[in-house]
C-alpha cells in the first residue's frame, strides 16, 4: 500500500499540463529519428536514474529531515530559494499559457482569480484530490490512445541510429529531471512515513508506468500526424471529455504550484509573509503576461532549463555528500 501511495505521489507530479497534452513529450522527442518503444525505455531508465539518486541523496530518518538540502550560508540558501521560485514559476506560467490555449483569455483570468483564492485558503485539500485526478488522466490516455494502435507497425521496425542514442539519452536524462524536480522536496517530507525500499519500489513503478504512457502518446500522435498541433493529444483525441479532464488537470496543477511558489517566498523574504494576498496577485499578473508569448513557446524554452537545472542539483548534492563522508572518514 505505501508503494501505491508513494507511485500515486509521484506521478501527481509528473502528470501536468505538458505530459497530459502530449505538448512536453513532443518538444523533447518530437524530432528524435528513433523508434518509440525505444524512446519510452530511455525514459524510464532516466526516471528510475533520476529518482535513485534522489532517494540516496535526500532520504532521511532524522530530526534533520525538515532541513534544508544544502548545509550551506544563508545566502546561499536565499539564492537557491530564488532559483526555485524563478522555476516554479515557469511551471505556473507553463500552466497559465495552456489554461489560455484551451480556452481563451477572460477563463484564464478566472482561472487565476481562483488559483489566488484557493491557494490562501486551503491548497493542501486541493493537492490530495490531484493524486486521484492523476488516476482519472491516466486512465483518459490509455482510453484515448488505445484505438490509434491498431497498426503499431512503425513503433517496432523504425530503426536505430547509433548516432541518435547518445542524443536520446542526453534527452531522456534532461526529461527526467524536469518531471522529477519536485520530488527531493516530497521525499524529505515523507521519509518519516515510508521506507527507502518503499520508495524505490514506487520508482522503479513510477518509471514503468510513464514508459508505457509515452509509447501510448507518442505512437498515437505519430498515427495520427499531429506533431505539429499546439496540443498533440488533444488534437488527436478531438473530443469533450479529454479537453474537461485535461483542464481539470491543468487548473489543480496551477492552485499547487502558486502555493509552493508563495511558501519558497515567505521563507526567503518576511514582507512576503505580511501581505499573501498582494504577492499572490503579483506572481498572476507575471505568469499571465509571460503567457502571452504562447503555450509551446514556454514548454519548448523554459521546460529544458528545469531539468538541466535539476540534473546539476543532484550533481552538487552528491559531491556535497560525498565531502561530508570524507570529512567524516578523517575525524
Amino acid at each position: 500500500m505505501a508503494t501505491l501511495e508513494i507511485t500515486l505521489l509521484f506521478l501527481g507530479s509528473i502528470i501536468g499540463a505538458g505530459f497530459a497534452t502530449g505538448a512536453e513529450i513532443i518538444t523533447f522527442f518530437g524530432n528524435t529519428n528513433m523508434p518509440t518503444w525505444c524512446i519510452a525505455i530511455i525514459i524510464g531508465l532516466s526516471i528510475f536514474l533520476i529518482i535513485t539518486s534522489e532517494i540516496f541523496l535526500f532520504y532521511r530518518t532524522s530530526p534533520s529531515v525538515e532541513r534544508s538540502k544544502f548545509q550551506c550560508s544563508s545566502n546561499a540558501t536565499k539564492f537557491l530559494y530564488i532559483v526555485f521560485v524563478m522555476i516554479y514559476l515557469i511551471l505556473y506560467t507553463a500552466m497559465t499559457a495552456g489554461v489560455r490555449q484551451i480556452t481563451n483569455n477572460t477563463f484564464c483570468i478566472i482561472s487565476l482569480v481562483i488559483s489566488i483564492y484557493v491557494t490562501l485558503h486551503g491548497v493542501q485539500k486541493l493537492s490530495r484530490i490531484n493524486i486521484y485526478l492523476v488516476l482519472i488522466i491516466a486512465t483518459l490516455i490509455v482510453t484515448t490512445t488505445l484505438p490509434h494502435l491498431q497498426d503499431t507497425t512503425t513503433a517496432f521496425t523504425t530503426s536505430i541510429h547509433t548516432n541518435s542514442i547518445i542524443k536520446l539519452l542526453k534527452q531522456g536524462i534532461i526529461y527526467a529531471g524536469l518531471n522529477c524536480f519536485i520530488f527531493p522536496e516530497l521525499i524529505i517530507k515523507t521519509a518519516n512515513k515510508y521506507s527507502k525500499k518503499s520508495f524505490i519500489k514506487a520508482g522503479f513503478l513510477t518509471a514503468c508506468i510513464v514508459s508505457i504512457l509515452v509509447f501510448l502518446i507518442l505512437t498515437t500522435i505519430q498515427a495520427t500526424h499531429t506533431q505539429t498541433a499546439p496540443i498533440p493529444l488533444l488534437a488527436a483525441a478531438n473530443h469533450h471529455t479529454t479537453l474537461i479532464i485535461i483542464l481539470l488537470a491543468i487548473l489543480t496543477s496551477q492552485y499547487t504550484t502558486l502555493f509552493a511558489i508563495i511558501q519558497r517566498l515567505n521563507n526567503t523574504f518576511s514582507i512576503t509573509n505580511k501581505k499573501p494576498l498582494l504577492t499572490a496577485v503579483i506572481i498572476c499578473v507575471i505568469a499571465y503576461i509571460i503567457s502571452l508569448t504562447g503555450f509551446n513557446q514556454i514548454i519548448q524554452y523554459g521546460y529544458p532549463l528545469i531539468g538541466i537545472f535539476t540534473c546539476f542539483y543532484l550533481l552538487i548534492s552528491f559531491l556535497m555528500k560525498f565531502l561530508q563522508f570524507l570529512q567524516f572518514r578523517q575525524h
